[in-house]
């Protein structure tokens, strides 16, 4: 009889165990080449390929001198085609009084309204109940419901290696903001997690956040975060002490390039890795070709496929900031422009250009945001058309 019902139950365990490797979902995928607010529109698709038969360059300031100085710019497109862009700014980097600023380009005149200061210490200490020292980078994406998901870095105690990230939540188009929530990405007093890279997102509705560490090592990992904006998993990206702030180019529902800041001894270049497998595992770092000062870069996959890179083409300054372009996912880069150029006989630290940030919007067209010499937030918009000009010349 024993023996019976061992045979019996051990018959059921198995046919459980199979129905529930039938049921299991699919690994997540990446959805490839889809901005954070693109609809594939017929229409908008034809009015874009129109556009690229003509030349688009345009260049302004999204900030206009609210603070003495201003960083680290991220941006989104609006229902209605309008950028809203984010930025920190204050006395100088980490000071007290340093807020998270909120603008909008109108995308019908062209022009950005006036910035207006939208988080500050208190408002986030009063969120998440912690006393806050300063504020630092943010990045704006797009949840699975649709809503904006503006990310932020605070520090409670001590400088940037005890970072912790925060987020809140708009769900109409950045007019009003729920109150900040601290992820927890850590079970080490929660710190040391800083942010600069656009998320990504996956076929189950995840978001991958590329972060960095500073405490003791510097090193990439990329968080996954649930419809919630819980942290459910963590995968590590490099080691060491001289890898920051990855920025992650999918190429296919599989395929995947991460770049990141260098900070290290000569040559001082973008270390890159990659990914086969939807980003559960990377290959080991490697120094690419690229030059790179101990600086932020950015990148984002265009609608024609190519990888279109931000960053500053010089291994020891930042007095340049150059666009490159690849076809073959990452592995070979062609020089396209050059933004900005200040190469000064005695560099000047105080003239730089850094921090970069890049959106594709609907129409095709491409918008940059920058620090420019940290007093200003730089904004240039262009089409592929004026891209592709520079890359032949």
């Amino acid at each position: 009889m024993n023996n019976k019902i061992i045979f019996v139950l051990g018959i059921l365990s198995i046919l459980i165990l199979a129905l529930q490797l039938f049921d299991q979902k699919p690994p997540a995928h990446f959805i490839y080449n889809k901005s954070d607010h693109q609809r594939n529109n017929d229409n908008k698709i034809l009015l874009a390929n129109i556009k690229e038969k003509s030349i688009f360059y345009k260049s302004d300031f999204a900030s206009h001198e609210s603070t003495p100085e201003v960083h680290s710019a991220t941006a989104i497109e609006l229902d209605n085609n309008n950028i809203m862009a984010f930025w920190y700014g204050g006395t100088r980097e980490g000071h007290q009084d340093v807020t998270i600023f909120q603008n909008t380009w109108h995308n019908n005149t062209k022009q950005w309204g006036q910035e207006k200061s939208l988080l500050n210490r208190s408002l986030t200490r009063d969120s998440i109940s912690r006393y806050i020292r300063k504020l630092g980078n943010p990045v704006v994406t797009r949840g699975p419901d649709n809503s904006i998901w503006l990310f932020y870095v605070s520090v409670s105690v001590g400088g940037w290696a005890g970072s912790a990230i925060n987020l809140t939540r708009s769900f109409d188009e950045g007019k009003s903001w729920s109150p900040a929530k601290r992820l927890i990405t850590s079970p080490f007093l929660n710190l040391s997690t800083l942010i600069k890279g656009t998320p990504i997102h996956y076929s189950d509705k995840t978001i991958g956040l590329p972060v960095y560490h500073e405490l003791i090592g510097k090193f990439g990992e990329l968080l996954k975060l649930n419809s919630k904006g819980e942290v459910i998993d963590k995968i590590r990206l490099s080691w060491g002490k001289t890898s920051l702030q990855p920025i992650i180019f999918t190429n296919s529902p599989s395929d995947a390039v991460a770049m990141m800041r260098y900070q290290g001894e000569a040559p001082k270049k973008i270390l890159t890795q990659t990914s086969d497998d939807a980003g559960l595992s990377w290959t080991p770092v490697k120094k690419s070709t690229l030059p790179n000062p101990g600086a932020g870069i950015i990148g984002i996959t265009l609608n024609n496929n190519e990888l279109l890179l931000a960053f500053n083409n010089n291994e020891e300054e930042r007095d340049d900031l150059s666009l490159a372009t690849s076809t073959d996912q990452g592995q070979n880069w062609q020089l396209a422009r050059a933004i900005e150029e200040n190469k000064l006989p005695i560099p000047d630290k105080s003239k730089q250009f850094s921090y970069p940030w890049l959106l594709q919007t609907e129409n095709g067209n491409i918008h940059l945001l920058y620090s420019w010499h940290k007093s200003h937030i730089k904004h240039v918009t262009f089409n592929t058309a004026w891209l592709k000009q520079g890359e032949q010349q």
